[in-house]
């Protein structure tokens, strides 16, 4: 019998009060548990929109913040894994980070995106870069799936994926602020960009992004073999997107020899 896995895409920003983002966390995820979903991610840095003024020490959170204690009882009540980023503060310092939720509530793994915007011009130099990126196994629903992330610019660069796959990454989750349709410059290439890292990784990847007017949306579930399988237009929604996980598989077994880690040639990078 084939598996599936329900995610929920919450192409939505924060709301301006930041007093009512216990509030609105809640009733997104109330609505993903209304669709089925099994795993919830928001944009990078939901509770701040990605707003580079407030990418100070004053809008960071540590550990003990409120909304950081909301997360696993939300996960909990809900049943759902919380792919969750904002601005940490740790040791002093500041990072774009990503805290995933398993069902359970328990912390799967915090990531700090690796590649951060700290080139001139950039958004966040302000920040200091993670160093690692880290992989779980999630339970949803009796089963087991292999779960890795990339924060927004970190999917730009291949190795990210790479390393994820080499861990054994089933399913990428990509918090993303930036636009992915029709960028001045760039038009869809960071869409297609992203279709063939999840194809030579042979990965699926979710893709969550801020609708218009911050962003142009565009969030999306991609399969292992680059095919988009959900996609949101620009505007604000939780989108849902399955993924076929004995699809995944199959293809995963059947494109090992083409694409698996026997078929790198490491000597030769």
């Amino acid at each position: 019998m084939s598996q599936f896995l329900q995610l929920a895409l919450a192409q939505c920003g924060p709301p301006r009060d930041a007093g009512q983002l216990p509030a609105a966390l809640e009733r997104l995820c109330a609505q993903a548990a209304r669709q089925g979903a099994e795993l919830l991610l928001l944009p990078e840095l939901w509770p701040i929109a990605y707003d580079s003024a407030r990418m100070t020490a004053a809008h960071a959170w540590d550990d003990s913040h409120p909304v950081l204690a909301q997360l696993p009882r939300l996960a909990r009540r809900h049943g759902l894994a919380l792919g969750f980023t904002y601005l940490a503060v740790c040791d002093g310092r500041l990072r774009n980070r990503l805290r995933l939720h398993g069902a359970d509530g328990g912390i799967a793994f915090d990531y700090d995106k690796v590649h951060i915007c700290n080139f001139t011009g950039g958004t966040e130099t302000a920040l200091q870069p993670g160093g690692c990126f880290p992989c779980a196994d999630l339970l949803l629903r009796g089963q087991t799936v292999r779960v890795g992330a990339m924060i927004c610019f970190d999917r730009e660069f291949p190795e990210a994926a790479r390393t994820l796959m080499k861990q054994g990454a089933e399913l990428i989750l990509v918090p993303n602020a930036c636009p992915m349709l029709s960028d001045a410059e760039l038009g869809d290439a960071r869409l297609q960009q992203l279709r063939g890292r999840a194809l030579e990784n042979r990965c699926a990847i979710a893709l969550c992004n801020y609708p218009a007017p911050l962003h142009d949306g565009g969030s999306c579930l991609i399969d292992a073999a680059g095919r988009i399988q959900a996609q949101a237009d620009e505007r604000e929604q939780l989108l849902p997107a399955r993924l076929d996980l004995t699809g995944l598989r199959r293809w995963r077994r059947e494109q090992d020899e083409v694409w698996g880690l026997a078929a790198l040639r490491p000597q030769c990078y």
